[in-house]
């Protein structure tokens, strides 16, 4: 061969190389110019063969390819095509500008919420009182007293509003929507202390808020019993002292008014009964020994005082006479 004559081996080998590579590089390019016709030449065209009507009365492109109006140019899908064996489509380039921005995500706080003890049931929060109770009168009574009126005054008393004491019903009367009238009887207040006041039905869907009744002790006879005075002929009679100081004692009998209020009803060794005549409260006074009312200790009883008969005989008068015998 003529074009190899008078080179050396490694000059050959360069040669050979040379023209393979040059064989693969004319290869290549044919394929590519070829390979990208036959592509082209295998996509498939989609032809509308019918027309169809639509809701408006027009009708698309037929055989005869009329164009379609304006209001109809409906935008048709892309045509499906067949890549080429043996060719090689180029990725689509990467925008350097976009960048892809991580999606937010949203935090939502949590709320600690209680879990509710077992075996507990919560309790409900009252409706606030629809009756108003303003008052009562009398507000103050003394303890051991009989029955009285109570008047109740406030509003939106009702036919059924009832008035209860220490949560005991007394008779109701109901005068008006801001009156109610009351009968209290005398085993409610037969000790000292505070009642408490409410008006409400008997089945407890209307009730109002609470007022005081206060009930005090009676004042007692200011006296102490400290003897008596007796004889079969005429009555009792009993000895008191005054507390107060200074003041002469008194012998009072059943039916006397002591004190300007206090009636001696009845009168005995131990004891004198009084009945207060404003009030219609009994007292008892117990006897209490003289000297212990001197010495200021009042209130102790003893024992029973002495009977010292009244208008006693006087001794008899020695006689000279009598002397003088031998």
């Amino acid at each position: 061969m003529g074009l190899f004559d008078g080179k050396t081996p490694a000059e050959r080998n360069k040669t050979i190389a040379a023209l393979v590579l040059g064989a693969i590089a004319v290869l290549f390019l044919a394929r590519l110019f070829l390979g990208g016709d036959s592509g082209k030449s295998t996509q498939q065209r989609v032809t509308p063969t019918s027309s169809t009507p639509l809701r408006n009365g027009a009708a698309t492109a037929g055989i005869n390819n009329q164009p379609l109006p304006l209001e109809l140019n409906v935008p048709r899908p892309l045509p499906e095509f067949t890549q080429a064996a043996g060719v090689n489509v180029p990725e689509a380039s990467r925008n350097i500008f976009a960048y892809s921005v991580a999606p937010q995500r949203t935090t939502t706080a949590a709320v600690a919420v209680t879990p509710p003890v077992a075996g507990m049931t919560p309790l409900p929060t009252p409706p606030p009182p629809p009756l108003m109770l303003s008052g009562v009168s009398p507000a103050n009574i003394f303890a051991r007293g009989g029955e009285f009126k109570l008047d109740v005054s406030g509003d939106k008393f009702t036919a059924e509003s009832r008035l209860y004491i220490d949560n005991q019903e007394v008779p109701t009367s109901v005068l008006s929507a801001q009156q109610l009238s009351a009968t209290v009887p005398a085993s409610l207040i037969a000790a000292p202390g505070a009642r408490s006041v409410l008006v409400r039905t008997p089945d407890g869907v209307l009730y109002s808020n609470t007022a005081t009744l206060n009930v005090s002790p009676p004042p007692p006879p200011p006296f102490t019993y400290i003897g008596l005075l007796g004889n079969p002929r005429y009555s009792d009679k009993a000895i008191l002292k005054p507390q107060q100081q200074n003041t002469d004692l008194l012998t009072v009998q059943r039916g006397d008014v002591v004190g300007g209020r206090y009636r001696v009803t009845s009168i005995s060794e131990r004891a004198v009964d009084f009945t207060d005549t404003q009030l219609s409260i009994k007292h008892t006074l117990p006897f209490v020994d003289k000297s212990a009312a001197s010495g200021g200790n009042f209130g102790n009883p003893v024992a029973a005082p002495t009977r010292t008969p009244l208008n006693a005989p006087p001794p008899p008068a020695d006689d000279d006479d009598d002397k003088d015998e031998p």
